[in-house]
């Protein structure tokens, strides 16, 4: 991605950081999840990826590590592989409870507006539509809507849910989404 001088400098501190937090503490998810995080946002996504994969060797019944690098995997259009993390971390997040997701880059409010459960079905959905599965991205964003529990998620998920329908020629069910 493009950054500024400016942004740049910042995400280099703020990735060194995070090496740093993971050197101390190198069996902590959380630290794993951040290292791909700042990697990812500048750019290094192939990189990020090899993170996440290495901290799903460490911790294979994490989701949050499948839905990013799941998220990773959309970025670079490797829709098989992305579909696969988020089938995987669907499983993984089923009958717990839902947790809100802190953002790396935040918005003006400093309000986080997703949680991990609104994530992994919106993704879901992504790869399939992207894909051109509509019938799967369907089932997914109906998920999606279930747990988008604040007007960001709830509008990101209903506009992909009205393309979804659309896209299935559905344009009276797309219709009554709005």
């Amino acid at each position: 991605p493009q950054l500024s001088a400016e942004t740049r400098r910042e995400f280099e501190t703020k990735l060194n950081e995070a090496r740093g937090l993971l050197e101390k503490d190198p069996r902590s998810a959380d630290h794993i999840i951040w290292l791909g995080r700042r990697t990812a946002y500048l750019g290094r996504y192939k990189e990020a990826i090899a993170i996440y994969s290495n901290g799903i060797k460490q911790f294979p019944a994490d989701a949050r590590l499948y839905r990013h690098r799941g998220h990773r995997y959309i970025t670079l259009r490797c829709f098989d592989a992305a579909i696969a993390d988020f089938e995987k971390a669907s499983k993984l997040i089923k009958g717990r409870p839902d947790e809100i997701e802190p953002d790396g880059l935040p918005n003006a409010r400093n309000i986080p507006t997703s949680t991990l459960q609104s994530n992994v079905w919106y993704h879901l959905g992504l790869a399939h539509y992207l894909k051109g599965d509509f019938r799967l991205a369907l089932a997914a964003y109906r998920e999606a809507k279930k747990v988008s529990t604040n007007a960001d998620m709830l509008v990101a998920t209903t506009h992909w849910l009205y393309m979804t329908l659309r896209r299935l020629g559905r344009e009276d069910e797309a219709n009554k989404t709005v």
